[in-house]
Parts: C-alpha cells; structure tokens; sequence
C-alpha cells in the first residue's frame, strides 16, 4: 500500500508538472509573435539593420530554448518545415554567394543575413505550435500584436504630439511602422483576423471586443490613406467568405464591422487634423468626440450582431436553406464567374486609361486625403518595376547580386526619387538573383499558398480558411510594395508561415515520429551559427551608429576609435570608412580622410554616397582635376545627381 501510495503521488506529480509545463509552452506560444511584432513595430518598423539582427538574434535564442527545454508534447516536423524552411535557406545561400559577383559585397551579404533572421522568426515560431491548443494560443498573440500596432496608430494620431507622415498636402498614418502602406496591411490584417474571430468565439463579450477590434482597424486602414492595404483586406475578405464554412456569420459580423465603422469615418472627416487633411495636433475636444464616438459606434455595432446572430436562431429553418446555398458549389462557381466577368468587362471598358495613369510619372500628388484613395496613378512603381526588369536584361543568369538593386536604380532611374527597393519582392530578386532568385521568390509563394490550401481541404483546424485568406493577401502585397524589408512586416509573413506548417504537425492523421536527436543537434548547429552570422554585423552597425553619436557629441576621439572597431568587424563594408573619413576631414586631416574615402570606393566603387564625400574633398582642398574625375564618375553611376549643372556651372556658382 505505501509504495501504490507512492506510486500515485509520483503520478500527480508528474501530471502537475506537465500540466505546468503546457502552460508555459501555451504562454511562450502567445508571446513569440506578440513581442516579435510589436518589437518590431516600435523600432521604426524594424527597418534598421540593428533593430532587425538583435529580433533576429532573439529569434534564434528562441529556437534553442524550444528545443532544449523539457516539453510535455514532442515535436513533429514535417515536410512542410522542411520546404518552408529550405526555400528561405536557398535565398539565403544564393545572396550571400551573390557576393562573388556583386558590385556591393557589403549588401548582399546584409540580405543573406536579412534573410537568416526570417528563418529564425519562422522556425522560432513553427517550434511553439506543438498542439492545437498552442495554434490557437499563437494566433491569439498574432492578433494582439496587430491589434497594438492599431492603438498605437490611432493614439498617435488622436493625442497631441504625433509624427507626421511627410507626405506633402497629406498626413497619413505611419506611426509606427514609419509607413504608411505598412501600417495599411497590419491593419488589414486585424481586420481580417479580429472579423474570423469574432465568428468563431461563443462568448458574446468576447465577441464585441473583437467586433470593436476590427472596427478600429478599419479606421487605421481608411486613415493610412492605403490603396494596397484596401486591396489586401478586400481580396482576404472575399477569399475568406468564399472558403469558410461560416460565411453566414461573416457577412453578419462584416455588416456588423461596416455599420460602426462608418460613423468613425463620418466624425473624423469633419476635423482635417483628424482626418489627414492638414498637419497639426488636434484639438482635446475633437479627439474626445471621436473616441466617444468610436465607443458608441462599437457598442452599436456588438448590437447588431448579436440581432443578426439572434434572428438567425429564431429563424432556423430559413438559416439552414440559406446555409446550404451558400455551400452550393454552383453558387460559388456563378459568383467567381460573375467577378471575372465583371473584372474582363472592366479592363476593357477602363484599363488602356488605368494603365496610363498607372504609367504617367508626372501625375501630381494628390493634395487631400480623400483623393488619395481614387487617384490611379502607381507612384512611380511602373518606374521601380521597369529598372528591375532592365537589370536582368542585362543579367539574367545570376542577376547583379543581392541587395544592389539601389545602385541600379541610381544608374537606370530617370525620374530625381530616391529608392532602396523595387517595390515588389518577385521582380526585385529576379533582377538581383536572376532566374534562381526569381524562381526561389516565386516557389516560396507558391508554397505557401499550396500549403494553406491544402490544409483548408483537408480541415486542419478551423482557422484553416482565414490563414490562407491573410496569406493569399500579404504575399499579393510583396507584389507592390517593400514589406519584405521591414521586419514587422516579415514577422507577419514569417508568422502566417509557421502558422501553416504547423498545421501538419498537429495532424491527428500523422504518426508521431517525433523530433529526434538528429533533428536537435542540427538545430542547435543553425542556431549557433545564426547568431554569429547576425552578431558580428549587428555589432559593427552600432559602432557605426555610436560612431556618428560620438561626432555630435563632440568626443571626437572616442568616435574615430569606434569607427575603427567597425571596420575590424567588416573589413569588407565601406560605412565604416565612410565615418572614418568624415571624423578625419572634420578634424582638417586631409589626407587622412582621402585615404579612408578612397579606401571605401575599393571596396564599393559604384557607392555614390562615398564618391561625394571624396568629390566634395576634393574640390573643397583645391584639388579640381581628381573633383572633375570624381565628377565624371559620380554623373556616370548616378546619371541625374547635379544633373542640371556642368563641372564648369558649379564652379561658377561657389567661386
């Protein structure tokens, strides 16, 4: 009796501690993509190097505690991890061996390592999704990062003291992302996200918040002024309604969404500091009508939902007939029908003139908010898009190496705008990586669309249907925009990945193989040389930053010394000798700065930035013919800079 006593104790014990260690797990789940996104979003969007590698670096710590720790649940990777995962190493190989033939080693590398650290988000967050209940739990802390990227949007738009958007004539909503199609597509997001949810929770309190949620979102998303994120959520909408069996009670909660909505809108236009129509802090009173009037509209829109949700129950019999039309396959295939038709009949009748205000680089900006949303012209992208193609024309085997696509543009352009990106993530490794790159980019779409679906026909779990909706729109947007370069963005993609694969893992239809200590030595082997390859870069980048921080802070001395610890880390990079110049030519040590500029342009000869520094040396210490060479070289990579003067004309002008 004593030992069966014992026996049993063990047995609580041991159950205590699994039960104890599913919370955690289930905790950990939650957390990864809430404090990965948010992290992210407050670090500018994560478009800094810096900011970027250290997530990077967090998410690869991540991936060794997930594996290392002593989880009730074993992991059972799957095919789908191995695809994912492997596509997103392939570019990562294919970037970094783009060095060889890259005229910017420093770039491609910087893109090879851009890229292991979306591996380590994706893989972090596929390690966390061991059960079902820990999916829900994932998407749970998905939801409530994109949901704080919202508050924070609105907060920064309704409170005094926010960031203007910069755009002339339009405030839009970039804070804080730091842009504002950006902030449009997480918005987007929530929309979708915080709409599914809000069909599937049986809590009517539950159910108002993630109404109120998604009405929020759909104000953020009116005041980004974003015509791709409008695009992104109409098109995961209509998918969404398509492929769920719930369609029912999406269209009510969308009636729902639209009807407190839309009073938002109605209050915000009638303040332009609101609205976006002027720059300027609003007045307490007009902030206070609004979220007085957003509470209102919430609490109006809970409302109608549960009057649709409650009708449809006293009405069952009429719910069931429309139930069964909508899952009618004739149905579905006469409103897919009706759409392409409409879409054919559309193009004909509006697309020769949509294409030639797409294509017209000289279309004005639009001066007002509403406008905004109506004007057709692409902003240049026809422009982005034409140099990527031109590019790889010219190099279509192996492309012109990763991350160069800057210094084609400077070369191509012929419009004066500045751009770091070809404002499509297709276009721009087909131009960078040539056809491999182009079809890396491509099979990882098509991956990942194959796998959302299949898990949607297969039933693997109810969300099925809503992830392959927000993923069909996100990749749709990595078509016209740079998402792929801001890591709160890459962490939603990264994140909807996992989310899919994960999928497999948790199919009660697979036999459990479990991880296998294979599976974790190689794990552990990724993850040591993921941080390595991510912390010497992001190490130096400070020193490079700390460098310039130094400089206005007057510790001169302190900056040249942090400028050389650069330098030592990437001996191939030309920032740190970019610095290293300015601290010389600031101190009057000519030469010296010379040697460093010159130094910079070995390593990188077609970065104009660094061929300014060196022209505007020379010709400032008297040096004329090397500032005409520097000139002649400067016109030649970058064609429009000091476009409109001659060497001749600028001597003139400064004599």
């Amino acid at each position: 009796m004593p030992q069966g006593r014992a026996g049993a104790a063990r047995k609580r014990n041991l159950s205590q501690e699994r039960s104890y260690a599913r919370k955690i797990a289930d905790l950990i789940a939650f957390l990864v993509p809430f404090l990965l996104l948010v992290g992210l979003a407050l670090s500018g969007g994560g478009y800094d190097l810096l900011a970027r590698h250290l997530a990077g670096i967090l998410a690869w710590v991540l991936v060794a505690v997930l594996l290392l720790g002593p989880w009730p649940d074993r992991l059972r990777p799957g095919r789908s991890l191995a695809l994912i995962g492997g596509l997103l190493l392939l570019l990562a190989i294919l970037s970094a061996l783009s060095s060889i033939w890259s005229s910017s080693v420093s770039s491609s590398l910087t893109e090879a390592e851009r890229v292991i650290g979306y591996l380590g988000f994706f893989i972090a967050s596929y390690l966390t999704m061991r059960t079902p209940k820990q999916r829900e739990w994932f998407a749970r802390g998905l939801a409530a990062g994109l949901a704080v990227i919202v508050l924070l949007a609105l907060g920064d738009r309704l409170l005094p003291g926010g960031e203007p958007g910069a755009v002339p004539g339009i405030d839009r909503l970039s804070y804080p992302l730091g842009y504002w199609n950006a902030n449009g597509i997480c918005a987007a997001a929530a929309l979708v996200l915080f709409t599914w949810f809000a069909t599937v929770t049986g809590s009517r309190g539950w159910r108002a918040g993630c109404v109120a949620v998604a009405i929020l979102s759909g104000t953020a998303l009116y005041l980004t002024y974003s015509r791709g994120g409008l695009l992104v959520a109409a098109v995961a909408i209509i998918l969404l309604c398509l492929l769920t069996a719930r369609r029912l009670r999406v269209l009510a909660t969308l009636v729902a969404v639209v009807a407190g909505t839309v009073p938002i809108l109605l209050t915000v236009n009638l303040y332009p500091e609101i609205s976006g129509d002027s720059f300027g802090d609003p007045l307490l009173g007009e902030s206070l009508i609004v979220i007085i009037v957003a509470v209102a509209a919430s609490l109006l829109a809970a409302a109608i939902l549960e009057g649709l949700l409650q009708f449809s129950h006293r009405h069952q019999a009429a719910t069931l007939q429309a139930r069964k039309i909508s899952k009618d396959r004739k149905v579905l295939t006469g409103f897919i029908g009706a759409g392409v038709a409409a879409l054919i009949v559309l193009s004909l009748a509006f697309g020769q003139n949509v294409w030639d205000q797409f294509t017209d680089d000289d279309v004005p900006v639009p001066t007002d908010a509403q406008s905004r949303l109506t004007e057709l012209s692409g902003s240049w992208r026809y422009e982005f898009n034409r140099v990527a193609l031109d590019t790889f024309s010219d190099h279509p085997t192996l492309g012109s190496g990763a991350g160069t696509y800057p210094i084609e543009w400077s070369r191509r352009r012929s419009v004066p705008v500045v751009t770091q990106d070809a404002h499509s993530f297709y276009l721009e490794n087909l131009a960078e990586l040539g056809i491999p790159g182009g079809l890396i980019a491509l099979s990882l779409a098509i991956s990942l669309l194959a796998l959302a679906a299949s898990a949607s026909y297969r039933h693997l779990g109810r969300e099925a249907p809503v992830i392959l909706a927000l993923t069909t729109g996100v990749l749709f947007s990595l078509a016209f925009d740079w998402f792929w370069k801001l890591g709160a963005t890459a962490v939603l993609l990264m994140s909807l990945a996992a989310w899919i694969a994960s999928a497999e893992a948790v199919d009660p239809n697979r036999s459990n193989t479990g991880s296998g200590s294979g599976f974790r030595v190689v794990g552990l082997l990724a993850v040591w040389i993921s941080i390595v390859v991510l912390a010497v870069p992001a190490l130096a980048d400070y020193y490079v930053e700390a460098s310039a921080d130094s400089v206005r802070a007057g510790k001169v001395d302190r900056a040249y010394d942090q400028a050389r610890s650069a330098s030592m880390l990437e001996p191939w990079s030309p920032d740190p000798h970019m610095q290293l110049g300015t601290i010389a030519e600031g101190r009057g040590q000519y030469a010296r700065a010379l040697a460093e500029y010159n130094k910079a342009l070995d390593l990188e000869p077609d970065n104009w930035h660094a061929l300014v520094l060196r022209f505007g040396l020379n010709y400032n210490a008297g040096n004329l013919r090397a500032a005409q060479a520097d000139y002649a070289r400067l016109r030649e990579i970058n064609p429009l800079y000091f476009s409109q003067y001659s060497f001749e004309e600028i001597q003139q002008i400064t004599s």
